[in-house]
């Protein structure tokens, strides 16, 4: 990916980044993450996913130094996509009893580092994502668009403007997707992400796609015939018959599976950015201090404007004193 798979100095520099979190994603990866290495409680309850989150936070700060920040969550009513088809994601357990009891915390420390967020009955995380950086990569006020989730769905968004960070561990160390890194992964551009995942479909979101037909023979199809409508315009060239009998016998399957694939970009979403995003120090310091996350107290006295190009504070009170430990490198 970007300059090996690590985020660019330039990317610190002046330039004017929108950054989009996928709440969801980030908030399983936070979950998961921190619960393999050790359990932070707050009054005898598991937070290990609050303070997962928090640092991954931190950490999308200090290195993509944002100009403006969107967090973007599932809201808990079924989607579009349940309505189409009843067993879209049919198949997922249900989050772990220590999950749901956190997500008020989620909201504080979204509010204590006054960031926006955004949820829609009826649509996914994704498709909020999805409108917003379509909505704002064609406004000048931004140089660039990054979208940070650990969901490589949102390949199909990518373009000269608008990338994606996917969270594979650190945020330093996470890859950056543009076009050429989604070509060189796939050998096919963004445009043609969609139609690659209708073919071979999704396990996780519980679609099979073109069943048999894989990754490999999906690429060198879309390579050839540009999209679906080139494939289907072309059946009697399939080679070998068997392959043209699966798309002929499950063309309006094929295209069902296209229109769950597909994350929408058309939703009216307003944000009010008014001003550029600040970190409030003593707003975060005080949730970060209620919670009981020391380490992290630590980390953000640190993150102070020496450390980071251009980043900008709110009100910071240097002589709060912050209990010193360890600092905790999961994320």
């Amino acid at each position: 990916m970007l300059n090996d798979n690590k985020i660019p100095t330039a990317l610190r520099g002046a330039a004017r980044n929108l950054v989009l979190i996928d709440g969801n994603a980030i908030m399983y990866r936070a979950y998961y993450g921190v619960n393999k290495n050790f359990v932070p409680t707050l009054n005898g309850m598991p937070v290990g996913m609050v303070y997962g989150f928090s640092s991954i936070l931190l950490n999308i700060i200090e290195h993509l130094n944002p100009a403006n920040l969107v967090v973007t969550f599932d809201s808990k009513e079924k989607t579009f996509r349940h309505e189409m088809d009843e067993n879209y994601k049919a198949q997922r357990k249900p989050a772990p009893d220590d999950f749901y009891p956190q997500m008020p915390y989620i909201e504080k420390m979204v509010e204590a580092f006054q960031i926006q967020s955004f949820k829609r009955p009826g649509f996914e995380s994704d498709d909020l994502i999805g409108s917003l950086a379509k909505k704002f990569a064609g406004n000048s006020a931004y140089d660039q668009i990054f979208i940070v989730s650990g969901d490589l769905d949102f390949t199909q968004l990518v373009s000269d403007k608008i990338k994606l960070l996917k969270v594979t561990g650190k945020i330093s160390d996470s890859p950056i997707y543009g076009p050429a890194e989604v070509v060189a992964r796939y050998g096919i551009t963004p445009e043609q992400m969609v139609d690659f995942k209708a073919i071979t479909g999704d396990s996780s979101d519980n679609y099979s796609g073109i069943a048999g037909v894989g990754p490999k023979t999906a690429q060198k199809l879309l390579e050839k015939y540009g999209d679906i409508e080139g494939i289907l315009a072309n059946l009697e060239t399939l080679e070998p018959p068997k392959l043209r009998e699966k798309f002929r016998e499950n063309k309006d399957y094929l295209l069902h599976c296209r229109e769950l694939a597909q994350i929408k970009t058309d939703l009216p979403v307003e944000c009010n950015f008014s001003r550029d995003f600040e970190l409030d120090f003593d707003s975060v310091d005080g949730f970060f201090a209620e919670m009981g996350f020391r380490a992290l107290r630590g980390r953000l006295q640190r993150l102070d404007k020496n450390s980071v190009q251009n980043l900008k504070f709110g009100q910071k009170n240097s002589s709060r004193k912050v209990p010193s430990e360890s600092q905790m490198s999961l994320f």
